[in-house]
Parts: C-alpha cells; sequence; structure tokens
C-alpha cells in the first residue's frame, strides 16, 4: 500500500491510503456510518477523491467544485449523486459535508437458512481526525509506506491514547490500520448491543 499524494490521484492501486487535511464545519459529528464494500468504494475513484478533496477544503458548493476540476456540469453532479446516493456525503445549509467522521465497511456472510451475519473489515475504512486529516483506506496488506510518512509520530500517539481509552489492544502494524481496528472493535460492541435491545422496522419492495 502507499500513501497517495492529492496531486496525484489518478496514480494508485487497489490497496492504499489517501490522507488529505480537513477543516473544521466540514463533516457532521456524532455517529459512525456503516457501509457495504460496494458503496464504501464508489468513492475510490480519481474524480470523486478529487470532489472529496475539495470538501474537505472547505469548498462546499457544487458550481465552485465543477470551476476549481474543470469539470462539465452533468459530469460533477453524476459523481455528487453517486457520493450522496452511497453515503459519502450530504447536503447541508452551508453546503456539501461529510455525512460522519467515521465510516466503516461491512460485508455480509450467509449461512444456515435463517442465519445472517455481518463483518467488519479492518481493511477498509475511512475516519476524520482534525488534528491528522481525511483518511482514506482501502486494502488489505500492511501499509508500509504509513511508516513514511510525517505525521506518524502525532498519529502512533493519537491512536494509542484511543486504544487506551477503549480497552483495546491493538494487533496493526500501523497507524492508520489501528485507527480502523480501534473503530471496528467499538462500533461491533455498540451494535451489539443496540441490536440486542431494541428493535429494526425494514422496508420490502
Amino acid at each position: 500500500m502507499s500513501l497517495i499524494d492529492v496531486s496525484r490521484l489518478n496514480e494508485f492501486d487497489e490497496d492504499m491510503v489517501i490522507r488529505f487535511p480537513i477543516r473544521p464545519h466540514t463533516f457532521k459529528k456524532g455517529k459512525v456510518r456503516l457501509m457495504s464494500i460496494d458503496a464504501f468504494e464508489k468513492a475510490i475513484d480519481p474524480s470523486r477523491l478529487s470532489i472529496l478533496k475539495l470538501i474537505a477544503f472547505g469548498v462546499s458548493k457544487p458550481s465552485i467544485i465543477g470551476v476549481k476540476l474543470k469539470m462539465p456540469k452533468s459530469t460533477l453532479y453524476r459523481h455528487l449523486s453517486v457520493l450522496m446516493k452511497y453515503g459519502w456525503i450530504e447536503r447541508s445549509s452551508n453546503g456539501l459535508v461529510f455525512s460522519a467522521p467515521i465510516y466503516l465497511a461491512y460485508e455480509v456472510e450467509s449461512g444456515k437458512p435463517g442465519s445472517l451475519g455481518l463483518r467488519l473489515l479492518n481493511g477498509k475504512g475511512a475516519f476524520i481526525d482534525e488534528k491528522t486529516g481525511f483518511i482514506i483506506i482501502n486494502g488489505v496488506r500492511p501499509i508500509q509506506n504509513c511508516l513514511k510518512c510525517p505525521m506518524l509520530r502525532q498519529c502512533t500517539e493519537h491512536v494509542k491514547l484511543l486504544a487506551h481509552e477503549f480497552n483495546v489492544t491493538l494487533r496493526s502494524k500501523t497507524p492508520a490500520e489501528a485507527y480502523i481496528e480501534v473503530l471496528t472493535w467499538v462500533t461491533s460492541k455498540n451494535l451489539a448491543r443496540i441490536l440486542n435491545s431494541i428493535y429494526l422496522d425494514l422496508s420490502i419492495r
């Protein structure tokens, strides 16, 4: 995997970490967004990553995004429609914002008839840390270039504090993977508690 320079978003493979700065008030706080693998990977596209980068920088108006990216209006709105449909961004009174500070990917595992499993994936996810930025992790191999990142020390210290707070024993080799490990563990625990204590209504089409 490699840490991607956001100025070269066309040059990436399927296993990577992307990080770019984040500005305050560009994301909704207080929730974790669970996404299917398909929904998560809708963002792993050069044009959509460029759009997310601008939103992170505080460029929230579609018209300005289109000008900065020199992207035809129809193309821009097609990409925005995908990002909104699959849960990455949403509209607010201030324009486009990220839907949550934490995104975790899951896959559904079908077992015996009447049995269904939901598995959160450590190798795919995204999170917003106001100090280190907006980080997208996509892949399963160890993130070697994470060790070359100038934010390594800051990320390592922060994720250790986070793990200690939630009593999580880290097994990941890099801070980026460790963030997802902690967030996945916490989400799994809370999700299990919620599912055991309330009911769910499903829409049948």
